[in-house]
C-alpha cells in the first residue's frame, strides 16, 4: 500500500480496495471511496467497520466522500437504508451524515435513493459539493 498521509488529528482505521475509513479526533468517521467497481462484500465490510468504530469511540457522525464512487447496486441500497442505517442509529446513536456528492450522475441518483428510503430514522443528512464544506458542517452537527 502506498504511504497514506493523514492530518495529526486523524488516523486510518480500516482500508480495503473500495474505501478507507478514517477516525477523526474531532469526533467523526470519514469514509473516502475509491473509483473501483463495487463488490457487495467490500461495501458491506466498509460499513460494518464504520459501525464498529462508531460504537467503540462513541461517535455519532459520518462524513462520506462519494466523489469517485460508482453507483451502488439496488440490493446494497436496500441493505444500507433498511438494515445498516437503522442498526447504526440504534446501536451507536448515529445522528449526522455529511455526504460529498459523486461526480457520476448515476451514483448521485443511487445515493439519493438510499436517503429517501430511510423513512422515519432520526438521522440528519446533508449533501455537499466539496469535502471542506462537509467537514465544517460535520464538526458543528
Amino acid at each position: 500500500m502506498a504511504h497514506l498521509l493523514y492530518p495529526n488529528n486523524a488516523s486510518l482505521y480500516y482500508h480495503n480496495e473500495l474505501a478507507s475509513v478514517v477516525e477523526h479526533a474531532d469526533g467523526y468517521v470519514r469514509i473516502d471511496w475509491n473509483p473501483v467497481p463495487i463488490r457487495s462484500s467490500s461495501l458491506r465490510a466498509v460499513y460494518e467497520q464504520v459501525l464498529t468504530l462508531l460504537r467503540q469511540q462513541g461517535f455519532a457522525k459520518v462524513l462520506s466522500d462519494h466523489q469517485l464512487l460508482p453507483p451502488i447496486q439496488p440490493s446494497d441500497q436496500e441493505w444500507l437504508s433498511q438494515d445498516w442505517v437503522p442498526r447504526a442509529v440504534a446501536q451507536a446513536g448515529y445522528r449526522c451524515c455529511a455526504l460529498v456528492q459523486a461526480h457520476d450522475v448515476l451514483s448521485q441518483i443511487s445515493l439519493t435513493h438510499i436517503v429517501r428510503q430511510l423513512g422515519p430514522v432520526p438521522l440528519i443528512v446533508r449533501y455537499f459539493e466539496d469535502s471542506s464544506a462537509a467537514e465544517r458542517w460535520i464538526r458543528s452537527c
